[in-house]
């Protein structure tokens, strides 16, 4: 039973509430409060005249009506509507909002007013990937910089290009990241000081079981990562708990950057519509370049166009040596290519019987992927002018012919007529070589020797025979 005090109101339903203080001024074109606005009192009206439309009434629920659906009495309800600071726990919370039909954004709303906090959210289901589109977008535009999306179990349910090439475990089918950082080989060598990376990620399970009451995805992957006994011994040292690794610096050596340390930096973000996944990107620091291009530029395969496009990392003690950028099948190497893959049959054919070519949606990017001993596919992540630089066009079929088009038409600026200039720009050097070449073979033609012959002298000829003879030895050819 509720008593009444001059100080508050006490009731069965919770704490104590001030008594609402009253305006003097009743006067009907007086300016409602900012209280009356946006406090709860007006919204708790409001929600209760909506909740009568949706239930196909012509008038508001009553106060009664919505005190006995949320298992308050009355008097109480009414004080709240007054307003009176309520104190509710989050089972009354939820029944009130149930009362009043609330939807999600008026559900945190009554909490935040009752309860000082957001309500709390279950995890987003693992392997969920409806409406991630969007960030799949998000995560394309970070190229060149490395960027995954990650559930609440640490699942891996987005990536973009640069993410794969860095760390292609994410191809792999169910990837998860605490499972590939603490237990796989790779992960041990790619990380600079491991073992302080594995302090943390176990610091963060530990806060993330904490938050989500024992995600049992989560927990089977701790009892697999506590069966290895480095990860046991530094999971017993020391309970720490961490929540994130944003802004975090640290250090890490991927083979194909010439087995150089690289010092990068992870930000973390959460998509307000999916609280509980993580986007993450990863920065490199010290240059403003992707190191990926720059080993790229010094590499001899790469410069040399030869063959050998997978770069062995160092062994690892225990584990057998494999091709870092080998891939399952060439399924997996057309992923690279982002969310719009354009796959490229014409100059695929081109290029060789096993060799399969992807452009991404942009056209500036392609995947030459190559099937190599063993069932493994190799791939290559080049630009657009590299990828036509090694297309031989006098073996351009139709098909490949249009598709080569297409892609060149990608690198040239959208507008029609600045495109139509840089193609100018670059048919002048070739259209001089072309004269050069016309020029030189209408001087070998027989008519035009003959010609030439007349007008020299017979030993101005012959010195200009020997001089053309022993140029073009230099040169390792022949004079006709």
């Amino acid at each position: 039973m509720a008593t009444s005090r001059k100080d508050g109101i006490t009731g069965s339903e919770g704490g104590i509430m001030p008594t609402p203080t009253r305006s003097r001024d009743q006067s009907p074109d007086r300016r409602p409060a900012l209280d009356e606005l946006i406090g709860l009192a007006g919204l708790l009206r409001a929600w209760r005249a909506a909740a009568g439309t949706k239930m196909r009434r012509s008038k508001p629920l009553s106060q009664a009506e919505v005190a006995a659906r949320a298992g308050m009495t009355e008097r109480w309800y009414g004080e709240l509507e007054r307003g009176a600071s309520p104190r509710l726990g989050r089972p009354k919370i939820d029944q009130l909002a149930a009362a009043l039909l609330l939807d999600e954004n008026q559900r945190e709303t009554l909490y935040l007013y009752t309860d000082g906090s957001s309500p709390p959210r279950s995890p987003t289901p693992p392997g969920h990937a409806d409406g991630l589109h969007p960030l799949q977008l998000l995560l394309d535009h970070q190229m060149p910089r490395p960027a995954y999306l990650s559930d609440a179990a640490w699942n891996i349910v987005g990536f973009n290009r640069a993410m794969a090439q860095w760390f292609p475990w994410v191809l792999e089918p169910r990837p998860n990241l605490m499972r590939w950082a603490l237990l796989h080989p790779d992960a041990r060598e790619q990380y600079v000081g491991w073992e302080e990376h594995a302090r943390i990620y176990l610091a963060m399970v530990r806060m993330a079981l904490v938050k989500h009451d024992r995600l049992p995805e989560l927990v089977s992957v701790l009892n697999e990562v506590l069966a290895d006994s480095d990860c046991r011994r530094i999971w017993d040292s020391k309970p720490e708990l961490v929540s994130h690794r944003d802004g975090h610096v640290f250090r890490l050596h991927i083979s194909r950057f010439d087995h150089r340390d690289i010092e990068v930096v992870s930000q973390v973000l959460y998509p307000a519509a999916f609280p509980d996944l993580r986007f993450v990107a990863i920065t490199w620091l010290g240059s403003r370049e992707d190191p990926g291009a720059e080993a790229a530029r010094r590499s001899p395969s790469v410069a040399e166009g030869s063959k050998e496009r997978v770069t062995p990392p160092r062994s690892v003690q225990g584990a057998p040596p494999r091709p870092y950028w080998a891939l399952d099948s060439f399924e997996a190497a057309r992923s690279l290519a982002g969310s719009s893959p354009v796959d490229l049959p014409g100059l695929s054919e081109v290029a060789g019987g096993d060799t399969r070519l992807t452009a991404d949606c942009s056209g500036q990017n392609v995947i030459w992927a190559t099937s190599e001993a063993g069932g493994t596919v190799a791939f290559e992540d080049l630009s657009t002018q590299e990828a036509l630089a090694r297309i031989p066009i006098p073996a351009l079929t139709a098909g490949a012919r249009r598709e080569y088009q297409n892609l060149l038409r990608s690198t040239l600026a959208p507008d029609g007529p600045t495109a139509t200039r840089q193609i100018d720009e670059l048919l002048a050097p070739h259209s001089a070589a072309i004269d050069l070449l016309v020029d030189l073979r209408g001087q070998l033609s027989p008519t035009a020797a003959a010609g030439s012959s007349r007008s020299l002298s017979h030993s101005e000829s012959g010195t200009a025979t020997e001089r053309a003879q022993e140029l073009a030895g230099r040169l390792g050819a022949s004079p006709r």
